[in-house]
Order: structure tokens, then sequence, then C-alpha cells
């Protein structure tokens, strides 16, 4: 069994699946955590073209509330904003509608994206390797079904051989008595017709 293990272990190898780890998932779920903290604010500024200041919590995007003072506590008036370096938004209630990013113009041109080297496979190669190893299951196969055929053979053999040697009777061996044996067969026979009678 465990050369075949080693085959599989060849064959992954091969293919490139020697470093594929089989883990079982373990999804565990856990009650949701109500999130008592309290939001960090994080408060912004960015300057307009005409130098005025605008101030905002966290980045300045659609839907970010937009106050013309530092306490933000006046919004913006509805309108177009543009700002330092040339990004412009709409306000609309207090709040960005439109967020128009200024494109620098060297970035404008079309940049190829870098394509990434594929790793070069040689599947020639690790086809041949395959076979190799095909071949040499095809081979331990063969072995195995030539071995099986063999044992069947002998097996057919020795069912046909009894374990135990036969119980029947062989007559005995003909032979000729002796002429002590002669006596005491005829006074025998004297015996049995005087009982008899």
């Amino acid at each position: 069994m465990s050369e075949y293990k080693s085959v599989l272990e060849k064959i992954r190898t091969i293919l490139g699946m020697d470093q594929i780890v089989e883990m079982e998932e373990v999804v565990e779920t856990q009650p949701e955590q109500v999130d008592t903290e309290q939001v960090e604010v994080k408060f912004e500024t960015s300057t307009l073209e005409d130098g005025s200041l605008v101030y905002y919590d966290g980045e300045l995007m659609v839907d970010t509330l937009v106050f013309g003072d530092e306490l933000m506590t006046l919004p913006l008036e509805d309108g177009t904003y543009v700002l330092e370096n040339g990004d412009s938004f709409d306000v609309v209630g207090g709040t960005i509608s439109v967020y128009n990013l200024l494109v620098p113009e060297e970035d404008t041109e079309e940049v190829e994206p870098e394509t990434e080297a594929l790793e070069e496979v040689d599947f020639e190669s690790k086809y041949n390797e395959l076979l190799t190893i095909v071949e040499d299951l095809k081979s331990k196969l063969e072995m195995f079904s030539s071995n099986e055929i063999q044992m069947k053979a002998e097996i057919e053999k020795l069912s046909a051989i009894p374990e135990v040697d036969s119980i029947t009777t062989k007559p005995m061996e003909q032979r000729e008595l002796t002429n002590m044996e002669k006596k005491m067969n005829a006074l025998d026979a004297i015996r049995k017709l005087r009982k008899n009678k």
C-alpha cells in the first residue's frame, strides 16, 4: 500500500501539486458582537482654489458632509467647488454628490499593464515522466496478474490432493505361512468344529 502512496506522491510532484495541503474547513459561528465603542472622528481640511478651507470628517468623497467652519456646524452651500489640486466636487444639501478627480496629463497616456512572467512549464517532460510511471505500474500489474495465475494453478493442484491419506483397507499381501502358523491354524479349525457340534 505504501508503494502506491509513493507513486501518487511522485505524480503530485510532477504535476506541481506537492505543495498543496489538504485541510478540513472548520466554520464556527460566533454570535455577533455589538460594537459599543464610539466611532472615531477624523477632522480633515482641504483648501479650495480661492484659498478658503473646507472641513469634513474622514475622506473627501461622495456622501461626505462638508462644512465651512472649523466647528463643523455650517454646511457648505449647494454648488460646485474646486480644490487647489484641481479636483472638483458638487455639494447638494451639505453633502458631496459628485466628486471629480483631476487626471494629470502625464497619466493620460495609456499604460500597458505589466504582464507577469509565467513560469515556463515543460509539459512534454512531465508527460514523459507520467508515462514512465504508468508503464512501471502496468508492468507491476502484469507481474501481479501472472503471480495470481500461478497461485490459482497451485491452489487447484493442491486442492486435488487429499489432506489425509485414505482409510480404506488394502488386502494383505499373500505370503506363505510358516509351519508353526499352519499348525496353529489347524488347531483353531479343530476347536471351531468341536464347538459347533
